[in-house]
């Protein structure tokens, strides 16, 4: 997107460090006209500073658009934080089986009625009847449905910790922005990841043996779902770049969905003993 795409309409992109409070007062330049972050990152599980970054854009007359698909208004609130624009993949936790593909915009009156229905109107990227309706019927279970898999979540991630490289779940007081996190967040949602030292064979090996959950780079499924990132959704990414992000061939993000957890955590305890962890 940023490096092809954006080019062509005369976007110039800068790219930051979003934990890196300092850095994204560094990258502003006089055409700045968007900060966009998604927080927690996918599928690094970093946490940008909300509260900072979007006074931090206000101060300059930037619009601040956040990523909220991972927690969801249930579980963080950007704009109470000073986001003017939020972002949400509703095929996601929103859906929450899924069913469609779809998206969220929510911003002020001002910002739906003077930039985002015109840009609709001339761009045609409305839903279908249907695929509205599916969401929308997500939404009825909406906050039952993240409190619970944010639990679940967390019981998973405890119970495994001890057997992973490294675990990146900011729900942990493992994770280095963990305080960061439950500050902005009520809980920490049913997304995380997590690092094996044997690379992307060990990675492979331990999602081959899984019997209960399922592989699938979805998110926000009622169903526990287990990806590889580096193959499968930063596949299009240089080796380079997944490299400076994190992503690594001995990450595994792990979606935990409505299953009793104790059933996910023995289906991760034997994949993982199969492992050779």
């Amino acid at each position: 997107l940023v490096d092809h795409l954006c080019p062509r309409f005369g976007i110039e992109t800068t790219v930051v460090d979003g934990r890196d409070n300092d850095a994204w007062e560094k990258a502003i330049k006089a055409n700045t006209k968007v900060f966009f972050f998604e927080t927690p990152a996918n599928p690094t599980m970093d946490i940008v500073d909300v509260k900072h970054v979007c006074a931090l854009a206000k101060a300059h007359g930037i619009t601040s658009v956040v990523d909220n698909a991972f927690a969801t208004a249930v579980l963080q609130r950007p704009m109470d934080f000073g986001a003017d624009v939020v972002a949400y993949s509703a095929t996601k936790l929103m859906d929450g089986q899924g069913r469609v593909l779809a998206g969220a915009v929510c911003g002020s009156e001002k910002f739906i009625n003077d930039v985002l229905l015109p840009f609709q109107r001339n761009t045609g990227p409305n839903l279908s009847p249907f695929n509205a309706w599916v969401v929308l019927k997500g939404l009825e279970t909406l906050d039952l449905r993240a409190r619970r898999q944010s639990e679940n979540a967390l019981a998973v991630g405890k119970a495994i910790e001890g057997r992973v490289a490294r675990m990146l779940h900011p729900g942990l007081a493992s994770h280095p922005q963990h305080n960061l996190a439950m500050s902005q967040m009520e809980a920490c949602g049913p997304i995380f990841s997590f690092v094996l030292d044997g690379g992307r064979e060990q990675a492979m090996g331990l999602l081959n043996a899984l019997e209960l959950v399922d592989i699938s780079n979805n998110i926000g499924d009622s169903r526990s779902l287990c990806c590889h990132p580096a193959s499968t959704t930063h596949y299009g990414v240089s080796p380079e770049a997944r490299a400076d992000m994190g992503v690594v061939e001995g990450m595994l993000r792990i979606n935990i969905g409505l299953e009793d957890p104790r059933d996910v955590i023995a289906d991760l305890d034997q994949a993982l003993t199969k492992v050779g962890l």
